[in-house]
């Protein structure tokens, strides 16, 4: 089994445009868009119907996702004004990933607990 051809052109792009990559990391949430458009037709058709609260897993993905998105986007930032080359900018934000994901995957119910308490904290007392 080998490699797609693409793959390489992908990394040699980077390697030679560390501006595609920041760019990704900035604007790459904002792709998820297109995966709450079919979801909103489905909901109006009446297909979907979605839960009111995330289980462990899709709160699991929210905070993989943004905090990947705020750290990613800084450092990627930070490391292409500082003149590192677009591979070691792809193995910093790849392992960057790999690290929160194995972060949120160990910790999951302990940050589902404290986000739920802060959440019970800002509600308003109906009196």
């Amino acid at each position: 089994m080998e490699l797609p051809s693409e793959i390489i052109n992908i990394i040699q792009n980077i390697d030679a445009e560390p501006g595609t990559l920041v760019a990704f990391a900035a604007f790459h949430p904002f792709a998820l868009i297109v995966l709450i458009v079919p979801l909103w037709i489905l909901k109006k058709i009446g297909l979907y119907k979605p839960v009111q609260n995330l289980n462990v897993f899709g709160f699991s993905v929210v905070v993989i996702f943004t905090v990947g998105w705020l750290l990613g986007f800084v450092s990627q930032i930070l490391l292409m004004f500082m003149g590192v080359s677009g591979l070691k900018m792809l193995m910093v934000y790849l392992s960057m990933y790999l690290c929160i994901t194995a972060f949120v995957i160990v910790n999951a119910a302990g940050l589902r607990k404290k986000f739920d308490q802060n959440q019970l904290k800002k509600k308003p007392v109906n009196s």
